[in-house]
C-alpha cells in the first residue's frame, strides 16, 4: 500500500505556505502544491469594479410604484363602499325589525287592556266561543292601535301589532296596518290589513307557508276574533278590488265576515306583485274568559301557557342611540389610556428614521394612515379599530340609513315602499 503524503505540523500551522494560498492535490505526482488566490480588492478598487460593470449587472434601487399604490388606494375606497352597502342591507333586513319590535313593545306597555283570565294555579283559561251578535269596535284615529295579530303557523311566539292606516310610518314601525276603508275585526264584509314581507319586522314574511284551515287570531282590547285561512292568490299592485267588501265584486252586498292579508311578492324584491290571503270568520270570544284554544300551549304536566305573550328577543336589544353613546365613551377611554401608557409607537419610529437622516416609506393607504396615528400597541390599536367600526355601524343604523331610504327613490323602491292602493307595504 502506498504511503499517503502528509503535511508536517509546521505546514499545518502555516509555517511555509504563503498567505492567500490554498493547497491543491496533483493527481499526476501525488504531491502537494499550492494555487494562489487573487488578493481581495480594496474599497476604492471595488467601487471602480462596480462602476465598470454593465448596467444590466448592477443592483438597482427600486423606486415606488405609484400606479400599483394608486390601485391599492382605489381598492380601499371600493372596499369601504362595499362595507357600507353591507351595513345598509343588514339594517334593511334585520335592524328595521328590531326597531319595529321595540316600538311595538313600548306601545303595548302603554295600553290598558284586559288581561286574559288565569286559574289559581297560574294556568291560562281557555276562552269559549261566544254566540250572538259579534262585537265590532269603532274605527280609531289614524295611527292608533287596533289590536294584535297571532298566527300559529308563523311560530309559537309570533305576534304583530295592528294599527290604523297603511302609511309608510305605520308599517315601518308598528307591524301590520289596517286599510281604513275596510271594516274592523269581526265586521260584516272585508277586514283587510297589509304588512311587509321583508324588513321592518316582516310580519307577513311567511304567507307562503299557510295551509287551508290555519287559524289567524286578532285580539282587541276586550275581544278575540278567530279566522281560518281559506285561499290565496297573486295579483298586480293595481288590483285594489281584493279589499272590496266582497273581493273582486264592486258594489256587491257582503254576506260574510272576511279577512284579507296583503303583502309584496316575490320576497326581497321591490314587490312587483301582491300575495293575497283570504280567510273566513270562525268565532269570537271574550279576553276576560282566557285565551282561544288555537293559542294555548299545553305542557306534559298539563299546564296551559300563552307563549305569544312572552317578550321577543328583538324587543330587548338596546336602541342604537344608547349603544352609540356607550361606544363613543369606550373609544375615548381606550385612546386616552393607550396614549398615556404606550404613546404612539408607529409615529415614534418615523421620528427616529428622520433623526437618522432617513425618510419613512409608507404606502398610499387610508387604513395604513389610520393604523399609524392610533396610540398603543398592536392589540390595543386593533381594539380601537373594532370600536370605530361599531360606531360607524351605529351611526349608519341610527341616522344615515333611515335618511337614505326616505330620500333616495331607488332605495324607497327596494325597501318595498309601496302597497296595493298606493301606500306602503
Amino acid at each position: 500500500m502506498r504511503d499517503v503524503p502528509m503535511r508536517d505540523d509546521a505546514s499545518q500551522a502555516g509555517g511555509s505556505q504563503a498567505d492567500g494560498e490554498l493547497p491543491s492535490f496533483s493527481p499526476a505526482g501525488h504531491d502537494w502544491q499550492t494555487s494562489t488566490l487573487p488578493p481581495m480588492p480594496t474599497a476604492p478598487r471595488a467601487q471602480s469594479m462596480a462602476a465598470a460593470m454593465p448596467p444590466s449587472h448592477r443592483a438597482r434601487k427600486k423606486g415606488r410604484n405609484w400606479f400599483l399604490e394608486g390601485l391599492g388606494f382605489v381598492g380601499e375606497i371600493c372596499l369601504t363602499i362595499g362595507l357600507l352597502l353591507v351595513i345598509y342591507v343588514v339594517w334593511q333586513l334585520w335592524w328595521t325589525g328590531v326597531v319595529s319590535a321595540q316600538s311595538q313593545a313600548q306601545q303595548v306597555k302603554s295600553l290598558s287592556w284586559t288581561a286574559p283570565a288565569v286559574t289559581t294555579g297560574g294556568n291560562f283559561k281557555i276562552a269559549q266561543p261566544q254566540k250572538g251578535d259579534v262585537p265590532v269596535d269603532p274605527q280609531p284615529a289614524y295611527g292608533d292601535v287596533i289590536g294584535q295579530m297571532y298566527v300559529p303557523r308563523f311560530g309559537s311566539t309570533y305576534r304583530s301589532l295592528v294599527v290604523q292606516g297603511v302609511g309608510l310610518d305605520q308599517l315601518a314601525r308598528h307591524g301590520v296596518g289596517h286599510y281604513t276603508e275596510t271594516v274592523m275585526p269581526g265586521g260584516m264584509g272585508n277586514f283587510a290589513v297589509a304588512g311587509h314581507r321583508s324588513g321592518y319586522g316582516e310580519p307577513l314574511a311567511d304567507v307562503d307557508k299557510f295551509h287551508k284551515g290555519d287559524p289567524i287570531v286578532f285580539r282587541t282590547k276586550d275581544h278575540w276574533y278567530v279566522y281560518e285561512m281559506d285561499s290565496h292568490e297573486i295579483v298586480d299592485p293595481s288590483e285594489v278590488s281584493v279589499i272590496y267588501p266582497v273581493p273582486h265584486q264592486a258594489g256587491a252586498e257582503p254576506k260574510e265576515r272576511l279577512l284579507t292579508l296583503t303583502t309584496c311578492t316575490p320576497r326581497y324584491t321591490p314587490g312587483y306583485q301582491r300575495w293575497i290571503v283570504y280567510a273566513k270568520f270562525k268565532y269570537w270570544a271574550n279576553v276576560s274568559d282566557g285565551i282561544p284554544q288555537e293559542l294555548a300551549s299545553k305542557s306534559s304536566t298539563g299546564q296551559v301557557s300563552f307563549t305569544q305573550s312572552s317578550p321577543t328577543t328583538a324587543a330587548q336589544i338596546p336602541s342604537t342611540g344608547a349603544l352609540l353613546l356607550y361606544l363613543i365613551l369606550a373609544l375615548i377611554s381606550v385612546i386616552l389610556a393607550a396614549a398615556f401608557t404606550w404613546g404612539w409607537p408607529a409615529l415614534r419610529r418615523d421620528r427616529e428614521i428622520r433623526a437618522n437622516g432617513g425618510k419613512p416609506n409608507h404606502a398610499l393607504s387610508l387604513y395604513g394612515l389610520l393604523w399609524r396615528v392610533l396610540p398603543g400597541i398592536r392589540s390595543v390599536r386593533l381594539l380601537q379599530l373594532v370600536l370605530m367600526l361599531l360606531i360607524v355601524v351605529a351611526v349608519m343604523f341610527q341616522y344615515v340609513c333611515p335618511w337614505l331610504v326616505q330620500n333616495v327613490p331607488y332605495l324607497q323602491l327596494m325597501s318595498n315602499y309601496s302597497n296595493i292602493s298606493g301606500g306602503a307595504m
